[in-house]
């Protein structure tokens, strides 16, 4: 009789002991799983945030043309290249609409232009995860379209809190999937030159590389009628479900607004 008792007492313990563990883990089940459910309202509320697109630019460097030589001689040469993916727009006529507008005249003949604006259009569309607006700006004028660094990761959950984000994420997946807040960017460089009455004098240094250890620096004087000026301009889209035109397209318009601007 009283091993049967000792048998029964050690099997109320194992239950009480499977008891606690199983309450322990239904805890952190719906503990995940409100952390993932109040995670997708937030994703939510920053969706609706976001329903507008808003716009956002900067310069790598600021330039001042000489007022003179622009009531003198309003007649501007533009020349555009476009080496980014998004191939579906006409930058080169956009920004001579943009000049017209403010009153100046294009002109095909760089010969009888008191300024040379080129531009190449080096990226338009999505941020990717190694390309910021910021590190557009990093290198300048032609410079290379540099990112943010990578965050290095770190180790997950635990198991119970684990198994609670994916119960969560059921719910919280639901929303996720169907909003989300999208970022688009756009960047060019700028080169302007301005006639000079009398003209410009400098100098030209070449490192051409021979081989893997060798480099050939050159020094050439030059003599020009313009002076030059070089910016890069990067702007930044964001909205909720961004459409991919329409964004490039907004994109394109501020970065003709802003090249305008400087005139």
């Amino acid at each position: 009789m009283k091993a049967v008792n000792r048998r029964s007492y050690k099997n109320r313990g194992s239950r009480k002991i499977f008891r606690f563990f199983g309450v322990a883990v239904l805890i952190a089940l719906m503990l995940g799983g409100l952390t993932s459910v109040l995670g997708g309202c937030a994703g939510t509320r920053q969706a609706i945030e976001n329903r507008e697109m808003s716009l956002s630019a900067k310069m790598s460097d600021t330039i001042f043309l000489n007022p003179e030589v622009l009531e003198k001689n309003n007649r501007i040469y533009v020349r555009v290249t476009n080496t980014s993916d998004f191939q579906e727009i006409n930058f080169a006529q956009l920004l001579k609409n943009k000049l017209a507008a403010k009153g100046y005249a294009i002109t095909n003949k760089p010969s009888e232009a008191g300024y040379i604006v080129q531009a190449n259009l080096l990226y338009l569309g999505a941020k990717k995860k190694d390309l910021t607006a910021d590190g557009m700006l990093v290198g300048g004028f032609g410079g290379a379209l540099a990112g943010s660094a990578i965050g290095k990761g770190r180790r997950g959950p635990a198991l119970a809190a684990g198994a609670g984000a994916v119960v969560g994420s059921v719910v919280g997946g639901l929303v996720g999937s169907m909003v989300h807040v999208d970022t688009y960017l756009g960047a060019v460089d700028i080169q302007i030159k301005e006639r000079v009455p009398g003209g410009v004098v400098g100098t030209m240094r070449t490192n051409a590389k021979q081989g893997s250890s060798t480099t050939l620096k050159t020094t050439r004087r030059i003599e020009s009628k313009f002076q030059e000026y070089r910016t890069r301009i990067a702007v930044k889209a964001t909205q909720t479900n961004i459409d991919r035109v329409k964004a490039c397209n907004a994109i394109a318009q501020m970065l003709g607004s802003k090249i305008a601007g400087m005139f």
